[in-house]
C-alpha cells in the first residue's frame, strides 16, 4: 500500500509540473486552504472547496487507485483524475476573493504568483512562433498549397515530421496512416510506416509497392533520407521540393 501511495505522489508531482515549478502546485493549495477558512456560501464550498479535496483524498488512497486500475483495466490513465481539480477556476476563485477583501495584499499577492509561475515560452522546446496564420510549419503548407487537386481528394505520403499538419491544412490530403503511428506505446505495426521511417535504407522496390497500393498520388521524402535506388527509375518524377523535402509525384497514376 505504501508503495502505490507513493507512486500516485510521483504522478501528483510530475502533473503539477513539480521539478521545473513549485508555484503553481503552491499556489492552488494556497487558494483551497484559504478557500477553506473563508468561503461561507454552502454551493461554493462544495464546489470549490469539498470537491476537490475529495479528490485529493481519493487520489492518494491506495485503495480507490486499485479498484479505479481493476475497474478501468488501465493504469496509465489514473492521473486524469488530477483534471478535475480544477486548478485554474479554484486559484483564480481564491485570488479575486482576496483582492476583495484585501485589495491591495491581494492585488500584489496575485501578480507576485503570476510572475513566480510564468515562464518565456519560446524557451520550450514543444513551442515556436508562429509562421503563418494556420500556426503550422509554412513548409507543411507550401508542400499542401503545391499538391492539392482543385476538386476530390487524393493519397499522399509524407515523413513523420509533416503528419501532424497536413490534415489540419486541408481535408483534401489523406495519408496512408496518422498520429497513431507516432505513439511508440500503442505499438501499432503498418507495413507502409516500417517501409518509409522504420529502414535505414528504403528498399525501392517494396517501397513502390506499397505506395501503389494505396495508391499515393504524391510522395514526400526529405532531401537526405537513403533510398536504394531513385524513385524517378520506378515512374515517379521530382515536382518540386520545399526546404528540405523534396515531392515526388507518381506518373503511373495518370495513365490508368
Amino acid at each position: 500500500m505504501w508503495g502505490i501511495f507513493l507512486e500516485s505522489v510521483v504522478i501528483f508531482k510530475n502533473f503539477m509540473g513539480w521539478h521545473e515549478n513549485h508555484f503553481l502546485a503552491g499556489i492552488y493549495i494556497f487558494a483551497l486552504l484559504y478557500l477553506w477558512l473563508t468561503e461561507k456560501d454552502k454551493t461554493k464550498r462544495a464546489v470549490f472547496v469539498y470537491t476537490p479535496t475529495l479528490i485529493l483524498l481519493l487520489f492518494f488512497c491506495p485503495l480507490f487507485r486499485k479498484v479505479f486500475v481493476r475497474i478501468m483495466e488501465d493504469s496509465e490513465t489514473y492521473y486524469r483524475l488530477l483534471w478535475l481539480l480544477q486548478m485554474s477556476i479554484v486559484s483564480a476563485y481564491a485570488l479575486i476573493r482576496l483582492m476583495g477583501k484585501h485589495r491591495r495584499i491581494g492585488l500584489a499577492v496575485a501578480c507576485l504568483a503570476i510572475a513566480a509561475c510564468g515562464d518565456y515560452v519560446y524557451d520550450s522546446g514543444h513551442i515556436s512562433r508562429a509562421e503563418n496564420a494556420y500556426h503550422l510549419p509554412q513548409e507543411a503548407v507550401d508542400i499542401v498549397d503545391m499538391i492539392k487537386p482543385e476538386e476530390g481528394r487524393i493519397t499522399v505520403l509524407v515523413p513523420a515530421d509533416l503528419i501532424y499538419y497536413v490534415r489540419q491544412y486541408s481535408t483534401d490530403i489523406e495519408l496512408p496512416y496518422g498520429r497513431e503511428m507516432l505513439i511508440a506505446r500503442w505499438d501499432y505495426y503498418h507495413a507502409m510506416y516500417e517501409a518509409m521511417e522504420k529502414a535505414e535504407v528504403i528498399d525501392t522496390p517494396t517501397f513502390v509497392e506499397l505506395t501503389r497500393s494505396y495508391p499515393c498520388a504524391y510522395v514526400v521524402l526529405k532531401e537526405d533520407r537513403e533510398i536504394a535506388e531513385p524513385l524517378t527509375e520506378y515512374g515517379f518524377s521530382v515536382y518540386g521540393q520545399v526546404g528540405e523535402f523534396v515531392i515526388y509525384k507518381d506518373m503511373t497514376l495518370e495513365q490508368r
